[in-house]
């Protein structure tokens, strides 16, 4: 009970008034034009200049997220409805440094995408719409780079929101589980969530809820950069370098 009291209080802490869904150019109010204008900033700023790859593995800063959208098709008109993240310093999940928002998706949610999310319509009507949510998820994140399991499916999403929203690119380092996975191992399949934390007996206490699915993403991440410095890799120069 606990457990998802604390989910609640992290969507009552995140949600805010919904904004009107539509294109990024019209009908912007001062608090849209402010979510914008700091979307937009982040793009102005050196990013390029990305010291994560000499950072120690152990002191490595991140935030593990994870999406639940709509569809799999953002350039087709699907949307992201939810989205839950937790940072982590090294292999540590810092619980307390957490975000869980719904999303106004401006449309509605296919009956089978209610069904496996859970997440209904009149749940997302009085949810920030994408401009702000994107905006509080990113102010959230700060400079720390991202990790996603599976990581195309979240990128493609960043990707074409920001860009719908306020016509700029995802410059946020993204990295996938996946890169330590197949480096330490041989995943079976397509080494989905399901089947990896199984494997390691992770519990995923409710599956395919954007801030749960991230935790568990966030502990197999875990469990495989311990495997990594085990294994004598330092930093993610290392693991590129072994990678190539």
């Amino acid at each position: 009970m606990a457990k998802w009291d604390f989910i609640g209080r992290l969507w009552n802490m995140n949600r805010g008034m919904a904004g009107v869904p539509g294109d990024w150019k019209w009908g912007l109010g001062d608090d849209d034009k402010q979510h914008q204008a700091y979307l937009r900033s982040i793009s102005k700023e050196a990013r390029h200049v990305d010291s994560s790859e000499n950072i120690p593995l152990a002191d490595l800063e991140v935030v593990v997220v994870d999406l639940e959208t709509t569809g799999f098709y953002p350039d087709h008109g699907d949307a992201i409805i939810s989205i839950g993240a937790v940072a982590m310093r090294g292999e540590k999940l810092l619980l307390g440094d957490s975000f869980y928002t719904l999303v106004n998706p401006g449309r509605t949610i296919p009956p089978h995408v209610r069904s496996l999310t859970g997440i209904t319509d009149d749940m997302t009507a009085d949810a920030p719409d994408l401009l702000e949510a994107l905006s509080r998820f990113f102010r959230f994140v700060g400079d720390r780079p991202l990790v996603a399991h599976h990581s195309r499916h979240e990128r493609e999403f960043f990707r074409s929101a920001l860009w719908k929203t306020s016509r700029r690119p995802l410059t946020h380092r993204m990295l996938d589980t996946m890169l330590l996975i197949r480096l330490l191992s041989n995943p079976i399949g397509n080494g989905s969530l399901d089947a990896l934390c199984a494997q390691h007996d992770i519990p995923i206490s409710r599956r395919h809820h954007a801030y749960c699915d991230a935790v568990a993403a966030g502990t197999l991440w875990a469990k495989y950069l311990t495997k990594a410095q085990q294994a004598g890799y330092t930093n993610l120069r290392d693991v590129y370098e072994a990678l190539r």
